[in-house]
């Protein structure tokens, strides 16, 4: 498997990407920068080497952001070339001296994070732009008394810098739901952040303005395609690997893997641990958020184990004020 590292350079919210050359394979096709490791080379060491053979720019300070393997299909089978497996090793700075040049030729442009999805990605990078996009903390609500109680707690989180919001509220109707939502969503965004609903596929019809919407493991098996829109965010609920496999073939952007440890909420169900839960995220080309038996003391962890940050309840949902 070759070995590539990739690099997102952050400026302002804008993330420098580069287009493919017309001999290139995809060509036209936006990409971040990087290329394979040379031998003895780290992934740090191969992007610092690679910014400055592409960009002239010199780069410090690289962190990791997503590992996953990838297999690059052929598009000309019949002149006899072959699939391509990699795997890919990103990374993330704001570090950068020099002015950009473009020494090989490519054209570079800084792209503002939320208009990833109107470029022409190359289809390998989906992961990176949703890693890039998603921050390392997902609330989800917990109990709450009624709707101005359900407000009040989600308004000291958003005051904490909470920007992932997953409305689960399973005691309420579809009515009560969607009215909670409604009064959600203009918090949400006012604070620069977003709301994914825990409801049936039909309710964000009558929720337009929603971000996305999160399924349960126990509602993906009898799916047989991507249940919603693309310009919405689909998440799934995982607790194994045939699951996360399920989540992949419905094009979820990215899942919850749970529960890595015990928790109050199912006692007698043991955790999967650490291990286990790297395991399978190296292997997935989407984000992954830990879950179960976690806070918030537990996120730098997750992400030395490849996570995309922490999911919780208890962790993030804000005590009544």
């Amino acid at each position: 498997m070759i070995q590539v590292a990739v690099g997102c350079l952050l400026q302002d919210n804008k993330v420098l990407i580069g287009q493919r050359l017309a001999r290139q394979s995809f060509a036209g096709q936006w990409e971040f920068p990087g290329g394979k490791l040379e031998a003895g080379e780290s992934p740090e060491q191969a992007l610092i080497r690679e910014f400055s053979e592409e960009t002239g720019l010199q780069t410090a300070d690289w962190q990791p952001l997503i590992s996953y393997p990838w297999v690059h299909r052929s598009q000309a089978i019949h002149r006899g070339q072959r699939d391509v497996e990699v795997q890919l090793h990103v990374f993330v700075t704001t570090s950068a001296q020099g002015e950009l040049q473009a020494l090989e030729g490519h054209a570079f442009e800084w792209c503002p994070l939320n208009a990833l999805d109107q470029r022409q990605m190359l289809v390998a990078n989906k992961g990176i732009v949703r890693a890039l996009q998603l921050p390392d903390r997902y609330l989800i609500t917990g109990e709450f008394h009624d709707q101005q109680d359900a407000l009040s707690r989600l308004k000291a989180a958003l005051a904490e810098g909470i920007k992932l919001v997953q409305l689960r509220a399973k005691g309420l109707d579809k009515a009560a739901f969607i009215e909670l939502a409604q009064a959600a969503l203009p918090l949400c965004h006012g604070h620069g952040a977003k709301l994914m609903l825990n409801a049936k596929v039909e309710w964000l019809d009558a929720l337009p303005q929603a971000d996305g919407l999160q399924l349960a493991s126990t509602e993906i098996m009898g799916l047989v395609q991507r249940p919603i829109a693309n310009d919405k965010w689909l998440a799934v609920s995982c607790h194994n690997e045939l699951e996360l496999a399920k989540a992949l073939e419905l094009q979820a952007d990215f899942v919850l893997l749970s529960p890595v440890k015990p928790t109050r909420s199912h006692p007698g169900v043991a955790g999967i641990g650490w291990q286990a839960f790297s395991t399978m995220t190296q292997a997935m080309p989407i984000p992954v958020y830990a879950l179960g038996g976690l806070n918030d003391t537990d996120r730098a962890e997750a992400k030395q184990q490849g996570a995309q940050g922490i999911a919780a309840i208890s962790g993030y949902w804000p005590q009544p004020i």
